[in-house]
């Protein structure tokens, strides 16, 4: 069977009024949590600090991760002058690309009423409303990691040459950039590769330019950081495995252990999926139904047997290897790194049951639409109220605020103006605690370098070297660390002086509640030892790591 015949789908879209309330929904989501997250969320969450004072840098690697999500937040943060709004809506607009590529491939496959539910669905997965609050590396890989998916079938089922070429070149530029984000899209990768292997049909693409295109793209855009890793000692990647075992257990139940964990972490992100899907799959698995549907599945089942197989490759086969690599290996699989996973769980679970006729017409006339529409509705509105309460209620009644209320700004200001007092020449470097540092930085009106956690590996772009030559600001949350700076940072800088702390009220909700931060003045001695060498690799700074 030739899987364009089996998978293309021809519809009018003249008068098709999914599409005006796909588009609808879209904006008002982005709008909306663009909006609550601008009016709750005072000071930029801990991601996106690091991210901002990362992306100033403009390195081709950090000792966590690769650059890309950096390097847009320092870009965005500058282009808004500042502003939070901007953040936040890029943030959304990660999302909103994601659920765009799910409606696309959707739409492949299935009919535009069908497709518009298995999108609407994700409003109840906490991983693509609630955690959506932030520009970091795990947000940014969704976005790709779901084009991915849509690029490749389209890639394998156009008709066209011309199209092919275009999907497979795509294909390669979102795998690329994705890596460039997180290295788990690699999972990704696994399970694309083995789409000829069980679709006969897609086995003569191999045979054609198009998987060559893919991944010379993808290298090319990937090459630039892989040189980096290699200059410094894939300090990424170690970091990844040093996260993946950090919590393991040192028997081996951990192979059983860590897979089961893993599963057990994602309960709370598939089933709101399922429930909001079951209006239009309940009926479908009946006891007095199942025989039918396996007699004449191909016959009455909303997608083609291929479309079928591919979601439930680029579905269940990444589950599936994390599932694996944790039984073989005993690495503890992050809860989070299940976030691009379950995009598509909508899109596979509507295909793979039959939905009485294939008509569009016929659909719109049903209330099984209808009844899962309005579960998508006001589990968007759960979504939002419950995010609001957690970042305005929460806060006052447990007497303790998050990092979305630390005065940033205010501190920022205080540090500036505790190093004027004191000093003549211009502050350039702040060091410390890496989120209240990093708050003094990306919040100042002149860039300032950051040496997050006063270590060379987190910033090789400083050194105590520059701090002693430089002079600079240390700073630390005294309700964490304490009143005092550890004797090793009087030891390492001598030339410092302790200021006294600085006490200012929280921001947003938790206004009731004071932030305390530390202060540390390192003068600048010119006659201070130079430091050899600008940047370290990893290997050097593993005894100050």
């Amino acid at each position: 069977m030739d899987i364009a015949k089996g998978s293309e789908r021809i519809r009018d879209t003249t008068n098709d009024i999914t599409i005006k309330l796909f588009w609808i929904g879209l904006f008002a989501h982005v709008v909306l949590w663009t909006l609550i997250c601008t009016l709750t969320q005072p000071n930029l969450p801990l991601d996106m600090v690091e991210m901002t004072f990362w992306g100033e840098q403009w390195q081709l690697g950090y000792h966590k991760h690769p650059p890309l999500p950096a390097w847009i937040a320092a870009t965005v943060w500058q282009l808004g002058n500042h502003s939070p709004w901007l953040m936040y809506l890029t943030s959304q607009l990660t999302i909103a690309v994601t659920f765009w590529a799910v409606w696309q491939l959707a739409r492949e496959g299935l009919p535009a009423w069908l497709a518009l539910c298995s999108v609407a669905v994700l409003q109840g997965c906490y991983y693509c409303t609630f955690m959506i609050n932030d520009i970091n590396n795990t947000n940014l890989t969704r976005p790709f990691w779901a084009l991915s998916i849509l690029f490749l079938y389209r890639a394998i089922s156009s008709e066209r040459p011309k199209r092919q070429y275009l999907y497979w070149c795509l294909t390669g530029v979102t795998i690329g950039l994705g890596m460039l984000c997180k290295y788990y899209l690699a999972i990704l990768l696994l399970a694309m590769m083995s789409v000829p292997l069980l679709i006969p049909s897609v086995r003569k693409s191999l045979r054609t330019v198009g998987p060559w295109l893919t991944t010379a793209i993808a290298l090319l855009i990937f090459s630039p950081h892989l040189v980096w890793m290699i200059n410094n000692d894939f300090v990424t990647v170690q970091y990844a495995l040093d996260r993946s075992t950090e919590t393991a257990q040192l028997s081996w139940t951990r192979h059983i252990l860590s897979p089961t964990q893993f599963l057990l972490s994602q309960i709370g992100a598939w089933v709101p999926i399922v429930l909001l899907s079951w209006p239009l799959i309940g009926k479908t698995i009946k006891t007095n139904e199942i025989k039918c549907l396996l007699a004449k599945k191909d016959e009455t089942a909303n997608a083609t047997p291929i479309f079928r197989t591919y979601l439930s490759i680029v579905v269940l086969g990444p589950i599936l290897i994390y599932v694996v690599v944790a039984l073989i290996t005993g690495a503890n699989i992050r809860s989070k790194w299940g976030g691009p996973l379950f995009s598509f769980l909508g899109v596979w679970l509507i295909a793979n049951y039959p939905f009485r006729k294939n008509s569009d017409a016929n659909i719109t006339k049903q209330t099984e639409i209808r009844k899962a529409l309005r579960g998508c509705l006001v589990a968007a509105t759960v979504m939002l109220f419950a995010f609001t309460v957690k970042n305005t209620i929460i806060p006052p009644l447990r007497g303790e605020f998050s990092r979305i209320h630390f005065p940033g700004q205010v501190v920022s200001q205080e540090v500036q103006k505790r190093w004027a007092e004191h000093e003549t020449s211009e502050l350039s470097i702040v060091g410390g605690d890496m989120f209240v540092a990093g708050c003094a930085s990306v919040y100042a009106e002149e860039k300032l370098d950051v040496y997050a956690g006063l270590k060379p590996i987190t910033s090789p772009w400083v050194s105590d070297e520059e701090i002693n030559k430089r002079g600079a600001m240390i700073v630390w949350n005294i309700d964490e660390t304490g009143k005092a700076p550890p004797s090793s940072w009087l030891s390492r800088f001598p030339n410092s002086t302790v200021l006294e702390p600085f006490q200012c009220h929280a921001g947003g909700a938790a206004q009731g509640l004071n932030a305390n931060v530390g202060m540390l003045l390192v003068s600048p001695d010119p006659q201070a030892p130079q430091a050899a060498t600008k940047t370290r690799t990893a290997k050097s700074d593993k005894a100050l790591h």
